[in-house]
């Protein structure tokens, strides 16, 4: 089996180019560069804004050697730890602080050592889904329900050194114009708005599952 898997970041920057060290701490997972395997949803978060063009990279990264980490929903905690240990809400003070301190040091993870980590998306609709988890407005049921019914996709962040230097740029860029731009701007709107409208019917819901302070209490 091949250890190459094929990369995409989509940008409204015509002349692009990954730089290690570059991306912000406060990031869903630190200081990175940010990608996805699914060439529609690269399109689509480069058509977020209202602009007249985007493009979409690609670049094959080889894992042989390189340790990934993997937050899916088996990993709900530690990637909720993580997205808090980078991004705060203004929601999130006095107790929920707390409790949110608390999840952290207990189910957090180095990802200092890892190369790439693979996991959800926290744009705004995310962000919020996890905000709501942690001042227990919502279980952690709820919150992967919203979360995989939301279908906003997975991201791929190149972390370290070695894997930037494990990754080669393709040498095709896709640009995006006109009316596709309308189409896959709309498509990004549309997808967000739904999950928002997800996540407001799952929190109306009688809740089913563990609240965050039920799980900290019981030791989960």
């Amino acid at each position: 089996m091949s250890n190459i898997i094929m990369l995409y970041h989509g940008t409204s920057e015509s002349n692009f180019a990954p730089r290690f060290g570059g991306g912000r701490d406060y990031h869903d997972y630190g200081n990175g560069f940010y990608t996805t395997e699914d060439i529609e949803a690269a399109k689509e978060w480069a058509c977020q804004d209202v602009y007249n063009a985007a493009f979409v990279y690609s670049y094959a990264l080889d894992r042989n050697g390189l340790s990934v980490l993997n937050l899916d929903e088996n990993n709900t905690l530690a990637w909720i730890s993580i997205l808090m240990a980078h991004r705060r809400s203004r929601k999130i003070r006095g107790a929920a602080l707390e409790r949110c301190n608390r999840m952290i040091e207990r189910y957090g993870i180095d990802i200092n050592s890892y190369d790439v980590i693979r996991g959800f998306r926290a744009n705004d609709s995310y962000f919020q889904f996890t905000a709501d988890f942690v001042t227990d407005t919502i279980t952690i049921e709820t919150l992967m329900k919203s979360i995989i019914a939301g279908d906003l996709g997975l991201q791929v962040c190149v972390k370290s050194g070695r894997a930037y230097r494990q990754m080669e740029k393709c040498a095709d860029v896709i640009a995006i114009n006109g009316a596709e731009y309308d189409y896959y701007h709309n498509r990004y709107l549309s997808k967000d708005s739904d999950a928002r409208k997800l996540a407001d019917d799952y929190s109306n819901e009688a809740q089913v599952g563990q609240l965050l302070s039920e799980i900290l209490n019981g030791g989960v």
